[in-house]
């Protein structure tokens, strides 16, 4: 299933993997409206491994915030299977199915896999091009260039792996900037991770996010501080595994 957006856009916030952390979320969500974003957009689990996720999946659909399912969306609706979790992401899901809101199962039951937006030449996806139900992740210079060929867009947002990249496809030659800004180039199509706000695996635990200037043609990987501590007192008092409140104080 796919959606098209067709409204000419200067600014976009892209996020994704919010993964129940609301204190992440509303740290982003005040960095997206200092830079007077036009639209934010989501690239998926907006649930999973956190503590909010209720809260975090009203503020998608209060914000009406265009978003794509993602495998732990899926997973804690039991549309997809959870046999290959480990047991703490298991424990996570089911946990998440447990105290969902009736409106919130039925939110996370429509969201599309894929978006394409017509107007600025982008398309968004969870996790691959190539094969969006499938949830495969792009590790690679080799994945990445096989997933070139299954989007026409300049530019492809992902998520799903939590590790931010871009990656510059200048007709064949792919190569992959070390500076978290780049110029888009006429020409050229980028393939972009936008990173996780709610579980950076980057061993950097500021929330992470972009932010895309169409009319400037740049684009830029942010970081931002939010109340971590929080975050994890509220993992705790859910009776979630430990192991989930520790590790985002390491980004991992």
């Amino acid at each position: 299933m796919a959606t098209e957006l067709n409204e000419k856009l200067r600014r976009v916030g892209v996020i994704s993997d919010i993964h129940g952390n609301l204190h992440a979320l509303e740290a982003v969500l005040r960095e997206l409206e200092k830079e007077k974003v036009d639209r934010i957009i989501c690239c998926g689990d907006v649930v999973g491994y956190g503590a909010r996720p209720n809260e975090c999946t009203n503020k998608m659909r209060d914000l009406d915030i265009p978003t794509i399912a993602g495998n732990h969306d899926h997973a804690a609706l039991l549309l997809t299977d959870i046999s290959n979790f480990n047991e703490i992401a298991k424990a996570a899901v089911l946990w998440t199915k447990k105290v969902l809101s009736e409106e919130n199962i039925e939110y996370l039951r429509r969201l599309p896999l894929t978006l394409r937006d017509t107007a600025n030449n982008v398309f968004y996806v969870h996790s691959s091009p190539k094969d969006p139900g499938e949830w495969n992740y792009i590790l690679t210079m080799g994945e990445a260039r096989t997933n070139f060929n299954y989007f026409n867009e300049q530019i492809c947002f992902i998520g799903h792996s939590h590790q931010p990249f871009i990656i510059e496809n200048d007709e064949g030659n792919l190569a992959c900037p070390t500076k978290p800004e780049v110029e888009i180039r006429d020409g050229r199509r980028y393939l972009i991770n936008v990173g996780s706000v709610g579980q950076p695996r980057d061993h950097n635990p500021k929330a992470c996010f972009v932010i895309c200037d169409f009319e400037e043609k740049r684009l830029e990987i942010r970081r931002c501080d939010y109340d971590l501590s929080g975050a994890q007192e509220a993992i705790l008092d859910a009776g979630l595994p430990r192991e989930l409140a520790e590790r985002l104080a390491h980004g991992m």
